[in-house]
């Protein structure tokens, strides 16, 4: 039986959307990291079943995926998943048809959620159709890759609990 990550990073989004696959962007960069004490899953869209699967066991969760928000493009909103099912409201974040609320709603239904869970979004510019990320949102994800790279680092040296 295989041992629990410790730690998993779900990147959401479409790769053929622009600014929406920021997560699979950071995802992308960040996948070497994967090993015993952690694992970071490219994932797509925020399906239910699929999250649960995802963090099963983990104590710490992070998503990062595209957010529509009134803010400028690039921001990095970041926002503790319990804040995500205060109001899970389609399309509150979310560009999904499914809104990640919606979609952790359901998931926290099929088993335990994390102790720690926590969205990155940041704002997108362009959701049109092409590959390239905006600049604004590129320079943001590179960011929240040097953050997160710190983070998993820090766990996989230390055995207490520390989400960022």
């Amino acid at each position: 039986m295989r041992q629990a990550p410790r730690w998993v990073l779900i990147g959401l989004g479409h790769p053929m959307r622009r600014d929406d696959g920021v997560g699979l962007w950071v995802a992308a960069q960040l996948q070497a990291r994967s090993g015993p004490g952690g694992a970071v899953i490219p994932l797509g869209v925020p399906d239910p079943v699929a999250l649960a699967r995802a963090w099963a066991g983990a104590e710490i969760a992070w998503i990062v995926d595209a957010v529509a928000a009134s803010a400028p493009p690039g921001t990095l909103l970041r926002i503790r998943g319990d804040r995500l099912l205060e109001d899970p409201r389609p399309r509150r974040y979310s560009i999904h048809g499914l809104s990640l609320g919606e979609a952790l709603a359901l998931a926290r239904a099929l088993g335990p959620f994390p102790p720690c869970l926590v969205l990155y979004g940041i704002v997108g510019e362009d959701f049109g159709f092409g590959e390239r990320l905006s600049p604004a949102v590129e320079a943001s994800a590179r960011r929240l890759v040097r953050r997160l790279g710190c983070m998993i680092a820090w766990l996989e040296k230390h055995n207490e609990f520390h989400p960022g």
